[in-house]
């Protein structure tokens, strides 16, 4: 294996290099949440006596430190009951770490944060002062309860403190940070609360992916923050999402605070301060990811905050002037049928009514997204068509709707003039006409015009019944790209080739 790598082209070596190196963490559903380079850890040992290797990867491997603890590999460094493989020795010694500018920090099973900061103290990576790194991927996917009952609250606070304290002096230029983490400290703080909030003013990115009920302290102005992703998964994937801005006395008291951070509307975390998403990320942001959020609060994060008094102020609503992409998953989704589901969904369209066409406000009650061209919604349990009014229909390039039952076959590609692209997955419904109401959907939908649309992707929660396509003539004919994850008979594929003149790509499924 040396000796024909040895004779590979640079450039050809580079790109098996990068095939392996941008992996997931093999084995966990988490990995979906949060891409790491960590494909590298399988070929170290080898890098460590291969010159040839290392010579051809320099550009490639150097530029990323990486610490994983807990892993069985026999090469493994042993630190007490923990195995550390890491590449920061290599680094250090070949001199690339003033060019280095990604840190991979991951844990495999469960671990402690007395463990965590052990091991990467004993990695020595915060030995040195790292001037290029502005990338952390943080992947630490611990239970919430697995060290409950066998380590005092105060050494576990103390574990993450250091944890926090070793990457933010370790990385004066870090700007972009990706965690995914299942722990929290004994306030229900994020893990990596202290250094999100040292390194507030330089951040442009902050994704942080939370297994338990997330929430931040957050205490500085995001001047350069453009993309936020908040999200909650796994254990906690029933329980709302939030994002609380929430300072704690010395005596553990929980104060509000009075002009940063993101309402908290989670049920699972009492005491938290209510605040909402402030002016400064409003102005800030290009992309938000949030969820799941509670349907019935849904536009109380994005409240503006009331300078006199330091509450969110609901008629004081933020500017989103540079926002281009949202994403909003929503919690608890009622389901399609019942009479309480149907009082509720009236009751929540009432409260949510649209402000009118293509986001014009009204009296202040609602967030403006006047750029906005990219928006997925997914789980929202109430009046799809009317909750759409609330966004720039005429502006948005690319839509995708996810499981959103109610009024679902009221919805119309009309008002989206400029649409380019649209995923949408047709809800399941126990309806003995659901298999007319769908096609009569399909046959309007593609009968209206829609002279931008390139891409249509549509997807339903069965594929065992057949659907017929009209015998019409379709206006959707600047179609380049469909995707049918419906049930279809060979006829109709037929149809569809035969209408949809510029089609390039049919997937059916």
């Amino acid at each position: 294996m040396r000796s024909i790598a040895s004779k590979l082209p640079s450039r050809i070596l580079r790109r098996i290099f990068e095939y392996i190196f941008w992996v997931g963490a093999s084995g966990t559903d988490e990995a979906e949440q949060l891409v790491l380079p960590i494909g590298q850890l399988d070929i170290l040992p080898i890098l460590a006596v291969n010159h040839a290797w290392r010579r051809r990867a320099a550009g490639l491997f150097y530029r990323t430190a990486v610490v994983a603890i807990g892993t069985s590999d026999i090469a493994s460094t042993v630190i007490g009951p923990r195995r550390v493989r890491t590449n920061i020795q290599l680094v250090l010694e070949s001199g690339y770490a003033p060019k280095t500018t990604r840190l991979v920090l991951m844990t495999i099973g469960h671990m402690p944060p007395v463990d965590l900061a052990e091991c990467l103290l004993a990695s020595n990576f915060s030995t040195y002062v790292w001037p290029a790194i502005d990338t952390l991927y943080f992947f630490h996917p611990l239970t919430k309860n697995s060290f409950v009952g066998t380590m005092a609250l105060e050494v576990q606070d103390e574990a993450i403190d250091q944890v926090n304290e070793y990457l933010a002096e370790s990385m004066p230029a870090l700007s972009h940070i990706y965690a995914l983490s299942g722990t929290c400290d004994s306030f229900g703080l994020f893990a990596l609360d202290d250094l999100i909030d040292t390194r507030m003013r330089n951040l442009r990115t902050l994704a942080a992916v939370s297994q338990g009920p997330l929430k931040l302290g957050l205490d500085g102005d995001a001047l350069n923050l453009t993309q936020l992703t908040m999200r909650t998964i796994a254990q906690c994937s029933t329980s709302p999402a939030s994002i609380s801005s929430a300072k704690h006395s010395s005596e553990g008291d929980t104060l509000a605070d009075s002009s940063h951070g993101i309402e908290n509307i989670s049920r699972n975390i009492s005491g938290a301060g209510t605040v909402g998403i402030p002016h400064v990320f409003a102005e800030s942001l290009v992309s938000l990811d949030i969820g799941p959020i509670l349907p019935e609060g849904i536009w109380s994060p994005f409240f503006g905050i009331d300078e006199d008094s330091g509450n969110p102020d609901p008629q004081v609503i933020a500017d989103f002037a540079c926002l281009r992409y949202l994403k909003l998953v929503f919690a608890n989704p009622l389901s399609s049928h019942g009479d309480a589901s149907r009082r509720r969904s009236r009751q929540a369209s009432r409260q949510h009514a649209s402000p009118g066409p293509d986001n014009a406000v009204v009296d202040g009650r609602y967030p403006l997204f006047p750029q906005l061209e990219s928006l997925k919604v997914e789980g929202y349990p109430y009046n799809i068509v009317l909750f759409l009014e609330n966004f720039p229909r005429s502006r948005l390039q690319h839509l995708e709707l996810l499981k959103c039952p109610h009024k679902f076959y009221d919805f119309s590609l009309a008002a989206f003039t400029n649409l380019r692209s649209a995923a949408i997955y047709i809800p399941d419904s126990p309806h003995a006409r659901r298999e007319e109401d769908e096609e009569t959907w399909i046959a309007r939908l593609f009968s209206e015009p829609a002279p931008e649309l390139r891409f249509l992707c549509l997807s339903a929660a069965s594929i065992e019944d057949q659907i017929d396509f009209p015998a019409q003539r379709y206006r959707i004919d600047g179609l380049l790209n469909l995707e049918l994850h419906i049930g279809i008979r060979s006829v109709e594929i037929e149809k569809l080739l035969a209408e949809l003149k510029y089609l390039r790509s049919l997937h059916v499924v």
